[in-house]
């Protein structure tokens, strides 16, 4: 019986580097189409957004570059947003948590990509989140972050030009009994170790996938 079921784990395996080769080929090619189709396939297959993203999106970048990552965002992001209640839950391996996550790009910067991505994996996990779209306004971050079940906000920013506004953001979050009630992230191009320190962040992250390994941590403490 054993030596069944470690079988049936190799196979799966190899179905799923299937699953992910033919993410990497559409990524690559810049095929928007075929890459909505290479996801949708990989998740009907139950294989982890995380791994769809790690080696097979990610991956594919090395060749599409810019543009790559702005189509495989889009698709990402719409085809997660079709998985319903009991994939997700498949998805998310049983993770039990206890917030939501609020999540817009700062005043003064539209750029959606990054933020697309966390929102997909986010969502992938079984997270709640709120999100507050791009040129969102330190006021709009700290009125929605006073909701009750509001444990953890997430900044995004790719422009240098947006820190007097991420500083506004935090200087307003991290005030009074709202710091003791909600963790912040900071995430984006711009960011930086000393941006993080300066404004008092509680983290910071390159990518979202880092973003979304420390939101996981948070809510599930």
């Amino acid at each position: 019986m054993e030596e069944a079921i470690v079988i049936k784990d190799k196979k799966k395996s190899r179905d799923n580097i299937d699953y992910l080769n033919n993410v990497i080929e559409a990524v690559s090619s810049l095929d928007f189409f075929s890459m909505k189709e290479a996801i949708r396939q990989a998740m009907d297959a139950k294989v982890p957004i995380i791994e769809i993203v790690k080696k097979g999106i990610l991956e594919g970048l090395d060749e599409s570059g810019d543009m790559g990552l702005i189509l495989a965002a889009e698709a990402l992001e719409g085809e997660v947003l079709c998985i319903d209640e009991e994939n997700r839950v498949d998805l998310a391996e049983s993770r039990n948590y206890n917030g939501k996550v609020v999540v817009g790009t700062i005043e003064g910067d539209i750029h959606n990509l990054g933020k697309s991505i966390l929102i997909a994996l986010m969502k992938s996990y079984g997270m709640e989140f709120i999100d507050l779209g791009t040129d969102v306004s330190p006021e709009k971050f700290k009125e929605v972050a006073q909701q009750p079940d509001v444990k953890v906000v997430g900044i995004s920013f790719l422009l240098s030009s947006a820190e007097p506004a991420i500083k506004r953001a935090m200087n307003l979050l991290k005030d009074g009994e709202l710091a003791s009630k909600i963790k912040v992230i900071l995430g984006g191009a711009s960011v930086s170790p000393e941006i993080a320190e300066e404004t008092n962040a509680d983290a910071y992250a390159t990518d979202a996938l880092q973003g979304v390994d420390i939101i996981d941590n948070w809510l599930r403490d």
